[in-house]
């Protein structure tokens, strides 16, 4: 009986299947870290003030760049994350400023298409945190940064994206209006 166990368990091992095929496989819809060996440059145009939980109070346009490193080994556990560093220019009337670092997941759609998702935190420029009168009260100057898009990848290397992405304090200091910007970006992996 135990041997038959063991043949069982040994057939079932070999019918898995293991890492060094798991580039050979068909990618699953959802799955993380499908980037996660490329590092990449991202560099867009998005509007200034508009985004899903934005009052569009203020116009303005943004230009965007991150880098994103190869994902190290250790984040393999929660989806193989990629680090990243970017940041947020505002070209407004009375603009300010996010520079952000963290942690970004890229899942595979269908075809040639992916989510990615960020989260991470951020430093802003603006003087007046509190009572402003030409931009958004963000409360504090350390903030938390989330990032969504939807991407195309055009070939191996090149991508499109529509992007947004949303900076907040999420109420641990004072006013919590939030700055969200949303347009599109281009990327090269290598």
């Amino acid at each position: 009986m135990r041997g038959r166990f063991l043949f069982c368990l040994l057939q079932i091992g070999a019918a898995l299947p293991s890492n060094t095929h798991a580039e050979e496989m068909p990618t699953r819809f959802l799955q993380p870290g499908i980037h996660s060996d490329w590092r990449e440059l991202r560099f867009g145009v998005m509007a200034y003030d508009r985004g899903f939980f934005s009052t569009d109070d203020f116009s303005g346009t943004v230009i965007n760049g991150e880098f994103l490193f190869s994902a190290p080994a250790f984040l393999e556990r929660i989806g193989s994350p990629r680090p990243y560093i970017g940041f947020d220019a505002a070209i407004a009337d009375d603009p300010i400023h996010f520079a952000y670092a963290g942690l970004s997941w890229d899942f595979h759609l269908v075809g040639n298409f992916y989510l990615s998702a960020s989260l991470g935190g951020a430093v802003t420029t603006a003087k007046n945190l509190d009572d402003p009168t030409t931009y958004k009260a963000l409360g504090c100057r350390a903030l938390f940064h989330l990032g969504a898009a939807i991407g195309y990848d055009v070939g191996e290397r090149w991508t499109l994206q529509a992007y947004t992405d949303h900076f907040s304090n999420a109420s641990l200091c004072g006013d919590n209006n939030g700055a969200e910007a949303t347009g599109l970006r281009i990327g090269y992996r290598f």
